[in-house]
């Protein structure tokens, strides 16, 4: 009667604790992604993106801009990390930086993309996409009047470039990029199949109507769905071979155990 309970009880557990175990690195590396600005957020001033970038072989993750309305434009990249960041502040964007008279973000709609780099150097990329920038609709600051016998006592407001180097101060972002090293083998991001691929992970069809809502689609969710899927298939089909292996095992002992008695 024990050895029934044992088998139908003490051996399913350990299995479900080894099926528990295993999936937890595959998990935390589903978690990589931006959590802040979302997709189709209005921002504008600095902002902070925050996010997680983790992998078991991470060497460091990158965070790059581009202008969604130009499908042939190059990714830009303008913040990394050398440390993995579990839901915490990845990066500070700046989204004024140039004035009204240059801006290097006019208002109008981008997409960020986090890539994630390995110690291989092949990387993982994870999109933000419909992000709007409105820094025009921003009320100007008043600047307070000073007189030679009264002192105002409003301080002036820190400009966004103070903003910015306090925050990276705080937060510890890298305020350079290193160049890569040439990869040996770099993988190459999935793109929409509704035109030809170009640089920056778009499609020569991004433009509005329904086409251009579709080309927008992230297709590397789908592809990373589809992964984890096949992983979960494969720890199931591993969880049920060893436990008919154990079950197997278990039975050819207590038989032994059970002539052995009988002797």
């Amino acid at each position: 009667m024990s050895g029934k309970l044992v088998e139908l009880f003490v051996l399913p557990t350990l299995l479900l604790v080894v099926m528990w175990i295993l999936p937890q690195g595959i998990r935390a590396q589903s978690q990589n992604g931006i959590t802040e600005p979302a997709r189709g957020d209005i921002i504008s001033g600095i902002v902070l993106i925050n996010g997680t970038a983790v992998h078991p072989d991470f060497l460091r993750y990158e965070i790059a801009f581009r202008q969604d309305f130009n499908p042939g434009a190059d990714w830009i990249a303008f913040a990394q990390g050398d440390r993995p960041v579990v839901e915490d502040t990845l990066a500070i964007w700046d989204t004024t930086v140039g004035g009204e008279a240059a801006p290097v973000f006019p208002d109008g709609r981008y997409r960020l993309r986090l890539r994630v780099v390995r110690s291989d150097y092949n990387y993982d990329e994870y999109f933000v996409t419909d992000l709007i920038i409105a820094n025009s609709n921003l009320t100007p600051t008043v600047t307070p009047t000073i007189t030679p016998t009264i002192r105002s006592a409003v301080e002036t407001p820190l400009s966004s470039t103070a903003v910015a180097a306090t925050l990276q101060a705080e937060t510890g972002i890298l305020p350079t990029l290193t160049p890569f090293p040439t990869p040996s083998r770099l993988a190459t991001p999935v793109d929409s199949p509704l035109g030809p691929s170009v640089p920056g992970g778009g499609t020569s069809d991004e433009g509005g109507g329904l086409l251009g809502q579709i080309a927008g689609i992230d297709v590397s969710l789908f592809g990373r769905a589809f992964w984890f899927g096949v992983t979960i298939v494969a720890y199931a089909f591993v969880g049920l071979a060893l436990y008919l292996i154990l079950r197997a095992l278990f039975r050819w002992i207590r038989r032994k155990v059970r002539i052995g008695g009988n002797r």
